[in-house]
C-alpha cells in the first residue's frame, strides 16, 4: 500500500512542483525564448546596439502576453524576449511528418509567429520613433558577436548570445496613467494636458498611416519617455489602406478612446476638455 501510495503521489508532486517554478519565475526559462526552426530571413532588419547598453546587465521587470521583460542597468531600456513556447509543438512530436491533425497544428501555430512578426516590422518599418524601437532582431545573425547577462525573476544569472536569439531593445518610458498622475500630484496640469493631446495626436498618426491596431489599450500599451509619447507594445499590428480614411479612423478613435476617457472623467476631470476638444478636432476636422 505505500509503494502504491508513493507511485500515485509522485506525479501530483512532480505536477506541483512544476507549478511552484512557473509561479516563481513566470515560466521563463531560456528555453521558452528561442524561435522554432523555420527560415525568418524575411524579418531580418539591420540593428545596432548602442555600445552602453551592450556591457549592462538586464534584470527581469515584467511578463507579458508575448514577452518576458528585462530592464537594463540605467533604466533606460527594456529587453523584450519572446514567448516562444505558445508558437512550437511539443519536442516528443518533432519526429513526426507534418501530415493530418499535427501539420495543420503546426501551421497554425507557425501563422501565430508569422503575424507577430509581421506586426513588430510593421512598427519598426513605419513607426521606429512613435514606439521606441531601438532594435529589432527576428532573425539569427553574426555580426553582434556579443554576451550580455541577463538576471530572471529568481536571480539566476544566464548568458544571451544576441546574433542567436530573437528579441527587441526598446527605450524605457512611463505608462499613460502613471505619468498622468504623477503631473497632476506635481501640479503640473499643463503638462498634463499637452501629454493627454499629444498621445491622441500618436493614435491619429497611427490611423493615418494605415496601421490598425487590434489591442489599443491606452492603460497598458501607451506611455511617455519624458513628455513624448510612444507605443509601448504593438505585437498585434497590421496594415490596411482603409483605415487611412477619416471616416473609417474617425469612429475608430472614439471607439478606442472611450476607456481613456472614462479613466480621465473619473481621476482627473479637469482634464476631460482637453481631451474632448482634441479628439472632435481629430474625428471632425
Amino acid at each position: 500500500m505505500k509503494r502504491l501510495f508513493i507511485i500515485f503521489l509522485s506525479p501530483a508532486l512532480l505536477f506541483l512542483a512544476e507549478r511552484l517554478c512557473h509561479k516563481a519565475t513566470d515560466g521563463f526559462a531560456m528555453v521558452n525564448v528561442y524561435a522554432p526552426d523555420g527560415d525568418n530571413q524575411r524579418w531580418h532588419r539591420e540593428g545596432e546596439i548602442p555600445g552602453h547598453l551592450l556591457n549592462q546587465t538586464f534584470t527581469y521587470f515584467d511578463s507579458g502576453s508575448q514577452s518576458y521583460v528585462f530592464l537594463s542597468e540605467d533604466g533606460t531600456a527594456v529587453l523584450k524576449l519572446f514567448k516562444f513556447q505558445h508558437m512550437r509543438t511539443p519536442p516528443l512530436l518533432n519526429f513526426l511528418p507534418d501530415v493530418g491533425a499535427l501539420g495543420k497544428k503546426r501551421e497554425k501555430k507557425r501563422a501565430i509567429l508569422e503575424k507577430t512578426f509581421d506586426s513588430l516590422c510593421l512598427a519598426y518599418d513605419e513607426m521606429k520613433e512613435e514606439t521606441g524601437l531601438i532594435t529589432l532582431h527576428l532573425a539569427k545573425t553574426s555580426n553582434f558577436k556579443q554576451n550580455i547577462t541577463i538576471v530572471d525573476k529568481i536571480g539566476k544569472k544566464h548568458r544571451l548570445d544576441l546574433d542567436q536569439v530573437e528579441f527587441l531593445l526598446q527605450k524605457k518610458g512611463t505608462l499613460a496613467y502613471a505619468a498622468i498622475d504623477r503631473w497632476m500630484a506635481e501640479g503640473n496640469r499643463k503638462a498634463a494636458e499637452t501629454a493627454i493631446r499629444s498621445l491622441l495626436r500618436l493614435a491619429e498618426s497611427r490611423c493615418q498611416k494605415g496601421i490598425f491596431d487590434k489591442d489599443p489599450d491606452f492603460s497598458t500599451n501607451f506611455g511617455y519617455i519624458d513628455t513624448i509619447p510612444f507605443q509601448i507594445d504593438f505585437g498585434r499590428l497590421s496594415l490596411s489602406s482603409q483605415e487611412k480614411k477619416l471616416e473609417i479612423y474617425g469612429p475608430e478613435m472614439i471607439r478606442i478612446t472611450r476607456a481613456f476617457e472614462s479613466w480621465i472623467a473619473e481621476n482627473h476631470p479637469i482634464l476631460l476638455n482637453s481631451f474632448v476638444e482634441e479628439l472632435n478636432e481629430i474625428v471632425y476636422q
